[in-house]
C-alpha cells in the first residue's frame, strides 16, 4: 500500500473514531436533557403542592414584603436611598447599621408616618401613599423603642381595647365576661395570662413590650415592624423575648430594627445592614459576620441607632 493510501486510510479512521465520539456526545447531552426535563417537571409538581397548600392556608404565600426603589428625603436629605429589599412569609429579619443608617426611616415609611418614593407591597398592596389608618387595615403593625400601651388599664382591657378598635366607640369599653378565645390564645403565646388583671403601667418593662406585641396580634397583623424590641431589657427578658418573636414568625413575617448584636446572633434568621440609606450585606448571621465590610464599618465597633 503507497504511503498515500496509508494517508487517507488513517484519516478515514480519525473521521470514524470523531463520528464515534460525536454520537456519544449526543447520546450523553440527550439523556441529560431528558434527566433535566425530567427534574423541571418533579420541581414544578412539588411547587404546585406547596402553593396548594399554602393557599389552603389561606394564601399565606403572598404575606411578604417587597419593597423596590424606596425612597425618603427631608429637606434635601436623603435618608433612604433607593432600597430594594424583599422579606418573605416567616422570615424573622433583623435591620442593622451605624447611626443614621435609615432602619427606622424605612419602617416608618412603609406605615406611612413620613411621605416617600418607590414602592412597598404586602400582601398584594402597595402601602407607599395610604394613610396610616389604612396601612394598619391591610395587616401591618408596628412597636416604638417605648411600647405605647394604656398603662391605666389592665392588660386585658388593652387587649380588648386593641381587638375592638373595628367596633362602635360606645363599644369599646363595655364591661364583658373576660377574655376572648382570640384574645385568651394571645396572652398565653405572650406570656401574659397570669397578668390579665394587672395594670398595664405596673408590668416590667419587657412585658409592656410583649403587651404591645400582643396588641398587634388581636388586631390579626400579619406583618409585624418592631423597633428596638428588646432595648433596655434584663437578659432574662431578651431570651423570653427573642423565643416569643421566634414562634410568631413561624406564620407571619416579622422585621426587627435592633442593635442589640448577640440578640442578633442568637435569633436572626436573616440580616439587611444598612450605612448612609444604603443596604450594605444581606444574609444569614454567619454571611454578615465574615464580611469584612460589614466588619470594618459595623461590627467592629461604633453604635446602631
Amino acid at each position: 500500500m503507497s504511503d498515500e493510501n496509508k494517508t487517507e486510510g488513517a484519516e478515514l479512521d480519525q473521521l470514524r473514531d470523531e463520528m464515534r465520539r460525536m454520537r456519544d456526545e449526543a447520546r450523553r447531552f440527550r439523556d441529560e436533557a431528558a434527566r433535566m426535563k425530567a427534574e423541571i417537571a418533579r420541581e414544578r409538581q412539588e411547587l404546585a403542592s406547596q402553593l396548594a397548600t399554602l393557599d389552603a392556608q389561606g394564601g399565606q404565600w403572598n404575606d411578604y414584603l417587597e419593597i423596590r426603589g424606596l425612597h425618603v428625603e427631608f429637606d434635601g436629605f436623603v435618608a433612604v436611598k433607593d432600597i430594594d429589599l424583599t422579606v418573605m412569609h416567616g422570615d424573622l429579619r433583623f435591620l442593622i447599621g451605624p447611626n443614621g443608617a435609615g432602619k427606622t426611616t424605612i419602617i416608618d415609611a412603609i406605615t406611612g408616618l413620613v411621605p416617600a418614593t418607590g414602592s412597598a407591597m404586602f400582601g398584594g398592596e402597595e402601602l407607599i401613599g395610604r394613610k396610616p389608618n389604612d396601612i394598619v387595615r391591610l395587616g401591618v403593625g408596628r412597636t416604638f423603642q417605648t411600647a405605647s400601651v394604656v398603662e391605666e388599664l389592665s392588660v386585658l382591657q388593652n387587649l380588648q381595647l386593641a381587638e375592638g378598635l373595628h367596633k362602635k366607640t360606645s363599644e369599646l369599653f363595655r364591661r364583658t365576661e373576660g377574655a376572648s378565645r382570640n384574645i385568651q390564645s394571645i396572652m398565653e403565646v405572650c406570656g401574659l395570662v397570669g397578668d390579665a388583671d394587672k395594670t398595664a403601667g405596673i408590668l416590667p418593662h419587657g412585658k409592656k413590650q410583649w403587651l404591645e406585641i400582643g396588641m398587634l396580634l388581636v388586631q390579626d397583623a400579619r406583618l409585624l415592624l418592631l423597633d428596638e424590641p428588646v432595648a433596655g431589657m434584663t437578659p432574662a427578658e431578651r431570651q423570653a423575648t427573642g423565643e416569643l418573636l421566634t414562634r410568631i414568625s413561624r406564620n407571619r413575617t416579622v422585621v426587627i430594627v435592633e442593635h442589640d448584636m448577640d440578640f442578633m446572633r442568637q435569633f436572626a434568621d436573616s440580616v439587611t445592614v444598612l450605612n448612609q440609606g444604603r443596604i450594605l450585606a444581606e444574609g444569614s448571621v454567619e454571611d454578615i459576620q465574615n464580611n469584612e465590610e460589614v466588619v470594618r464599618i459595623y461590627l467592629g465597633g461604633g453604635e446602631d441607632r
